[in-house]
């Protein structure tokens, strides 16, 4: 079970986006930290697929690496 510190349904405390959030999955004990990589407008992104134009054949690694975020800690 989420403890409540890590419970991603407090988003709607804040009134301004984050630049980092942090969940916990379920009964896992550890802590997963997420950093505000892009703001994207609506207009610019598929709602459903959650894609840019230029993502469409990537997978979430692909994108993901195009951040250039170093995944030495996970």
């Amino acid at each position: 079970m989420t403890t409540s510190d890590f419970d991603p349904r407090l988003l709607t405390l804040y009134k301004n986006p984050k630049h980092l959030l942090h969940f916990q999955w379920q009964d896992d004990t550890r802590v997963y930290r997420y950093a505000l990589v892009e703001v994207i407008n609506k207009i610019d992104i598929n709602e459903r697929t959650k894609q840019k134009q230029n993502e469409l054949e990537l997978t979430q690694e692909q994108i993901w690496s195009k951040y250039g975020i170093n995944s030495r800690n996970l």
